[in-house]
């Protein structure tokens, strides 16, 4: 009996099924869901008893899109025999009406779910919300330095201050880590003293931040080698102990992280896993999933770790089934911390337990010589042993690498002659290997010569007939068609290095394509104009950003023009002074004289106005998108530039302050963002994608590119997690140190990290086999001549005759013509394109920076604000900047959260605020909002007319108490104000803040107050600013 059968006839049991590419996993699902369906009638509410988890929304929407087209098949059906019409209808058509709240959902998705569900026995707020990456990177900077900064207060026996924000359980778990480096002190000073000295801080560093972002549970949950069996006995020490100390503040770390992330309800997807796990560990929640749920239905296992099968596992009992489905073969998600050996692990628990296992073998995706193809590489090279080094390696590992029988794909049986292309004249056969030979043995010249190929290729394939396989109410349907652009995917093994290359040659040879998943954007010359702008903003004294700014495609300054400002420098005045006070030398160069007042603007006006607002003025005012028309690209460029005005909207809410800002978005060259495209999936043009993002997908013609590149894979982390043991247990071990120890040692604990590296090396075979079952008619790899072991080796090593071996010089040259597709540099730049946001047209805007050499302070300039040294001692100077930045805004945003007197007296008492702050009477009165009415950071505008020119005067003063309509205001200042100039500065400050709400009551008072150490400085209304401001403004015209 075959599985469906074997599903519909009895869906209450453990099921694990293997399912190679191409052999219907989605549909058995699917049919699985349905028969669970039909056992329980007629009880509808049977869907709230399913779960059905995947890994991407992309796949939970297509697995609920699935059920729902089977259910309205139902609807349509006659209801089996002996059952009523109406009542069989009725069933289904409520089953359609409980779908919409089915849990079929993405593992992380499902583990909110639960969380929400349970907060208040978990003590969690039910809104949280998921961290983005851009401020999960600034939280592990603050952890690592929190607890970086307690283990030197600990070297130096000095006072350790840094629990104080902590709650109990975090404030315990640290202190138990302390007591650990306390009861070792001369271990933990002689090893720190060695990290420091091997790994040095970054390098220490990075690995923690790793250890934050991927394994945070399993650092706590790890062992720690007590010895290791090394012939040097010393050597052993050292390394075990810098294990230990590692450990300890990696957790340390863990705990900050945490405490600024999951304690105030926002999780990372790690987080809400670890989260769940432990919810579960609450006998009661889990007790209730587990009754509630009788089906768990996990798509894609092979993509799981240990961590996710631990929360299916704690949801499983004897009375609740199991359906796991997966293909090992086409787990190629490691470096994101997808295991494959779980996949192996659980098929060996079913088995042992008798649970049903099957596979699914009929591929129903491509063409039989594809699926032959395939069958033959698999065996013959990928999925051999035999050509791998099996040292050390577990047997279960080892055998569970092997093409196995489950692992052979049959094709549809299917006598109808075919029409294959020929792209020389002589090739007959669907598989085509392209041989490229470059005129140099260097990467460069390989990559332009496959290039080239690629290229070629396309174009002899495009507008030749071929007969392609359809279905058709379930049947297979010939149809016989010339190829279009649109058949085409290229796969390639990285991204990086082809997309500049691929768009010019594509373009210079009028193909349409679509590149998915490019990582270019940010380097995008237009784009890099405006970070330029965005960083002299921030510090146009500073000569590298403010020159970068002036001679971008902004400004447009030339080399020429940049040395006549160089040259009219004087004494050490910055360039933006030098020009400032040179504006007559460039009368007649508009563009830099535009460039130069925008950016004088956005620097006094960035303390004041969203970033989005200053991008989109910047872009505006310079008239950037008309200067991006005349270049070749120009629609690209300015579609690039909208996207990016588009994306910073989800930057403002990130960063607290603009020079965050600037940091986070140069950081965003690190995260995937796509560049602006002018194709778009469904179009009629080349896919352009790396092979992980063509997982899931089938193109009828595959051309694989990149497989040139070395085989040598990169570790997947430096830090480093055994398998686990017989029971359950596993180690870790740091790579860098430990790298050249791996080659030669006898050690059986170390030898089984061996294991690891073996399953790193068969991910590039598994990526291959995804690459390959990609095809549905064709599959065209180009290979490109080396010398060194690429993956080139892949398909050459293979013995197999269904191939037809290609040279490249042998492609012809030709004009490729598509129908209905009109050659894009015909198309003029629309005028909508080039439009102003006239929304930012607005008047010129006076803030108090803008007539008084100070700022209203952002993190990053606290310590210029202060001027002053905090600590004379070693240690504080390494932090100083750091301590400023993140102290003074967390306490800056807890006094802006507070709006009651007990509030402070709770952040005295955490002593994150100093005591003689709240014993003034000002700060009593002005935190006691009885019957007067108080704002935080109140932004106020103030429009005023000189010499028939309008001005508008900015300001946000952070707290603002009107009572009996007399209006005093507090400014909150991270410094000692002690220096005394700056603080005839603050009074001018103050005064504008008051004049400016001169319209809301009567100005009396302001204070500013130092979050320091509870100085406070009073200044009564100055009754003349309003002639002061004036003679400052007319000053700058």
């Amino acid at each position: 009996m075959d599985l469906l059968n074997e599903i519909q006839k009895n869906p209450n049991r453990n099921f694990f099924i293997s399912a190679s590419a191409g052999t219907g996993k989605t549909y058995t699902l699917t049919k699985y869901y349905i028969s669970i369906l039909e056992n329980n009638y007629p009880d509808y509410d049977i869907v709230d008893r399913i779960v059905a988890v995947t890994f991407t929304n992309k796949a939970a929407g297509e697995m609920r899109e699935r059920i729902m087209e089977a259910v309205y098949e139902k609807l349509e059906e006659n209801p089996p025999k002996g059952t009523v019409y109406e009542e069989w209808y009725n069933y289904w058509n409520n089953i359609k009406i409980n779908l919409s709240r089915a849990w079929i959902k993405t593992i992380d998705s499902f583990c909110s779910r639960i969380l929400r569900d349970n907060n208040i026995q978990i003590g969690i707020d039910p809104n949280f919300g998921m961290v983005s990456e851009f401020k999960k990177d600034r939280e592990i900077d603050k952890a690592i330095y929190y607890s970086l900064k307690i283990i030197l207060e600990l070297y130096e026996d000095r006072e350790i201050e840094w629990l104080r924000s902590l709650s109990d359980k975090r404030k315990n778990n640290i202190k138990n880590n302390i007591e650990l480096l306390k009861k070792e002190k001369d271990k933990f000073k002689k090893t720190l003293l060695v990290i420091l000295n091997e790994l040095k801080l970054d390098n220490f560093k990075d690995l923690i931040k790793e250890v934050i972002q991927k394994w945070r549970l399993e650092m706590v949950r790890v062992k720690v080698f007590e010895e290791l069996e090394l012939a040097d006995t010393d050597l052993s020490n050292k390394y075990t102990d810098i294990l230990w100390l590692f450990k300890i503040i990696a957790n340390i770390s863990k705990e900050y992280f945490e405490s600024l992330t999951l304690d105030n309800f926002q999780f990372d997807f790690k987080g809400i896993l670890e989260k769940t796990v432990e919810a579960l560990d609450n006998k009661s929640i889990r007790e209730k999933y587990k009754n509630r749920f009788k089906y768990i239905i996990v798509d894609e296992f092979q993509d799981t770790n240990y961590l996710q099968k631990e929360i299916f596992e704690k949801l499983h009992h004897e009375d609740n089934y199991l359906f796991y489905v997966g293909d090992r073969k086409q787990s190629i998600y490691r470096f994101r911390g997808a295991d494959v050996s779980v996949f192996t692990t659980a098929k060996n628990e079913f088995q042992s337990k008798n649970y049903f296992y099957s596979s699914l073998n009929t591929n129903r995706r491509s063409e039989k010589e594809i699926v032959d193809f395939a069958n033959e590489l698999s065996s013959q090279v990928l999925f051999n042993t035999k050509n791998l080094n099996q040292e050390n390696i577990d047997y279960k590992i080892l055998e569970d690498a092997d093409f196995q029988k489950d692992d052979f794909s049959y094709s549809e049986d299917s006598k109808d002659q075919i029409i294959t292309p020929n792209i020389t004249g002589e090739d007959d056969k669907r598989i085509k290997y392209i041989n490229i030979t470059p005129e140099a043995n260097n990467n460069s010249e390989r990559k332009k010569s496959e290039i080239q190929a690629m290229v070629k290729t396309v174009k002899n394939l495009v507008g030749k007939e071929m007969t392609f396989r359809k279905r058709v109410n379930g049947k297979i349907v010939r149809e016989i068609r010339n190829i279009q652009p649109g058949d085409i995917a290229i796969l390639l093994k990285q991204m990086s290095g082809y997309e500049e290359e691929i768009k010019q040659e594509f373009n210079k040879n009028k193909i349409p394509f679509y590149i998915i998943g490019g990582k270019s954007f940010y380097y995008k010359s237009e784009i890099q104009a405006l970070f330029s702008a965005l960083s002299a903003v921030q510090n146009p004294f500073n000569d590298f950003e403010f020159s970068r700014y002036m001679m971008s495609l902004i400004g447009g300054m030339t080399f020429i023009e940049y040395d006549k400002l160089t040259k009219l420098r004087k004494d050490k005045n910055s360039l933006f002074e030098t020009f400032e006070e040179n504006l007559d030398v460039f009368e007649n160069s508009n563009n830099i004289l535009i460039a130069y007042k925008v950016l004088k603007k956005y620097k006094d006006l960035k303390y004041f106005l969203k970033p989005t607002s200053i991008l989109k003025g910047i872009v505006n005012e310079t008239e950037y998108l008309l200067k991006l028309s005349v270049l070749d690209d120009s629609e690209s460029a300015i579609s690039n530039v909208k996207k990016l005005l588009s994306d910073a909207e989800k930057y403002n809410n990130i960063a607290s302050s603009f020079s965050e800002l600037v940091r986070l978005l140069k950081k965003s060259t690190d995260i995937d963002e796509e560049e602006a495209v002018l194709e778009d999936e469904t179009s009629n043009s080349v896919k352009i994608m790396t092979i992980h993002k063509s997982k899931g997908l089938e193109f009828p013609i595959v051309i694989m590119g990149g497989l040139y590149k070395s085989q040598k894979k990169n570790k997947s982390s430096e830090v480093e997690f055994s398998l686990p043991n017989s029971e359950g247990e596993n180690y870790y071990i740091i790579n860098s140190i430990f790298e050249d120890i791996l080659k030669e040692t006898d050690d059986p604990f170390l030898k089984w990290f061996k294991n690891n590296d073996f399953l790193d090396q068969t991910e590039n075979h598994r990526l291959m086999y995804v690459g390959v079952t990609r095809a549905k008619e064709m599959f065209l790899p180009l290979l490109v001549d080396t010398k060194n072991a690429t993956y080139n080796d892949f398909f050459t090593k293979l013995n197999y005759n269904g191939i037809d071996q290609i040279n490249e010089e042998d492609l012809q040259e030709i004009d490729m013509e598509i129908k209905d597709k009109t050659d894009r540099k015909t198309v003029m730049v629309q005028e909508s394109n080039l439009k102003k946001f006239e929304h930012l047209a607005y008047k010129q805007y006076i803030a108090p920076t803008y007539l008084i050499n100070e700022t209203k302070p952002s993190e990053s300039e606290y310590a210029e604000e202060q001027g002053q040294k905090v600590d004379k001692v070693k240690l504080d100077s390494l932090f100083s900047d750091q301590e400023l930045l993140f102290r003074g805004s967390d306490l800056h945003a807890k006094l802006q959260s507070s709006y009651e007197f007990h509030h402070l007296e709770n952040l005295v008492e955490r002593e994150l605020l100093p005591k003689k702050l709240i014993k003034n009477d000002m700060i009593k009165y002005a935190f006691s909002p009885e019957n007067k009415v108080v704002k935080n950071e109140w932004r106020i505008v103030k429009n005023i007319e000189i010499n028939n020119r309008d001005y508008m005067l900015f300001g946000i003063p952070d707290k603002v108490i009107i009572d009996n309509g007399k209006i005093t205001i507090l400014d909150y200042k991270y410094s000692g104000l002690y220096d005394e100039e700056k603080i005839k500065d603050y009074k001018f400050q103050i005064s504008f803040y008051l004049y400016l709400l001169k319209d809301f009551g009567i100005p009396k008072e302001g204070y500013i107050v130092s979050i320091k150490n509870g100085k406070t400085v009073k200044f009564e209304y100055d009754q003349n600013i309003e002639s002061k401001i004036f003679n400052k403004i007319k000053e700058l015209n």
